[in-house]
This record gives C-alpha cells, structure tokens and sequence, in this order.
C-alpha cells in the first residue's frame, strides 16, 4: 500500500514541474522555444522572462546575439490543460 501511494505521489509532482521545450530548429537561423508551468500554476511565473533568458544563454554558446522575432503566451483560465506557456521565434544573428 505504501508502495502504491508513493508512486501516486510521485507521479503528481512530476505533473506540477515547469518545462522548457527547445530551442528546435523552425527555418534559416531560426528557432523556436517555449516554457510551461505544470497542473498548479501559482499564476506568478515569469514564463516569458525566463524562456528569452534562456534563449539568449543558448544565442550566447554560439557566440551571436539574441534577435525575438515573435512571442506568444497562453490565456487564462487555466484549466483542462491549458496551462501557462510562454513561447518565442528567434533568431541567433
């Protein structure tokens, strides 16, 4: 039993963990990125902030600079799935 509820347990927290997809390829010198708060969302994550820092640290390891071409970040209400998203189209010049 305790077994059982510990996997239960862990399963749910992996479900509240905040991700960062990419950056993927998405043209000529383009990329695209995003950043997603899981089930719980406190509603106070820089989502944006955080995935053009990332964006700019991965420019950087290239050694060219940062250039947004888009940005996009998901609407309330945050149920059924749609939770906070931050997404941006960059290009690394």
């Amino acid at each position: 039993m305790n077994k059982l509820f510990i996997t239960f347990a862990l399963f749910g927290l992996a479900g509240c963990a905040t991700t960062t997809t990419g950056p993927t390829p998405s043209g000529q010198d383009q990329y695209v990125m995003s950043r997603q708060e899981g089930a719980f969302p406190s509603g106070s994550e820089p989502l944006l902030q955080e995935v053009l820092e990332q964006a700019n640290k991965f420019c950087q390891s290239l050694d060219k600079s940062l250039e947004v071409l888009d940005t996009h970040e998901n609407q309330g209400p945050f149920i059924l799935g749609n939770y906070p998203k931050a997404t941006i189209r960059f290009k690394c010049l």
